[in-house]
């Protein structure tokens, strides 16, 4: 069957070297002008959120109950440091709601896999592998972005939805819209990222399904279930 599915994934993350309180604030800018765009089109997202000091994006989010918040992590220090239970249950306790998604920036080993998978988590989604689209990986389903905004690239030239393969078989494509890059950027970065949101719009105005990380897993698991 052909994806008819898109997934409009947000990464509100600051990286070590940006953790200013003033780029915080930026972020927290970002975050509820995407909200308020996704609100005028009335699409879901799914929101990537890291450990401790995003409390207040985290309610934010879980306020509008259309939206998944996700857990953001690199697999590599993130692990060492908390474990993959107590991560998962930090983001429960701020977002709210359970945490069915995870945003990997770093591969996963198998025993992290299991811990997630056994703390309810369904999807993982990738930060920039060679090859997008969705696989299983050690009993996840493993998402990876099919363009990501904003990008240089496209600023050179312009934003190009075309470049959606949705003519292969493909649990959903994925779009990842990097907060920190709005944050740090000039009005070319947001403009890229309100212009990916409203290219979901039209793709859902179109006869398409605009839906969360975790749905898409759980749908894709459902039919490989009823397929056997």
């Amino acid at each position: 069957m052909l994806t008819n599915r898109l997934v409009l994934t947000i990464d509100l993350h600051l990286t070590a070297p940006s953790l200013q309180l003033a780029h915080h604030r930026r972020l927290h800018d970002v975050a509820r002008k995407l909200l308020d765009h996704l609100d005028q089109h009335h699409l879901p997202a799914t929101f990537g959120l890291s450990r401790p000091g995003y409390g207040q994006l985290a309610h934010l989010i879980s306020s509008q109950p259309q939206h998944e918040t996700a857990l953001l992590m690199h697999p590599s220090s993130d692990w060492q440091e908390w474990g993959g239970k107590s991560l998962v249950d930090e983001v429960r306790r701020l977002a709210g709601h359970s945490v069915r998604s995870v945003f990997a920036h770093g591969a996963l080993q198998q025993g992290h896999s299991a811990a997630l998978r056994s703390a309810g988590v369904l999807a993982i989604r990738g930060n920039n592998r060679t090859l997008p689209g969705a696989t299983q990986e050690h009993g996840l389903a493993w998402f990876e972005p099919t363009i990501q905004a904003p990008s240089f690239l496209a600023r050179l030239t312009e934003w190009l939805p075309h470049r959606f393969d949705f003519s292969k078989p493909a649990p959903a494509q994925v779009v990842r819209i990097c907060g920190e890059t709005i944050a740090k950027s000039g009005p070319w970065a947001s403009d890229q990222a309100l212009r990916a949101i409203d290219f979901a719009a039209r793709f859902r105005d179109r006869g398409g399904l605009i839906d969360t990380l975790a749905n898409c897993a759980s749908h894709a698991e459902t039919s490989v279930a009823k397929a056997a």
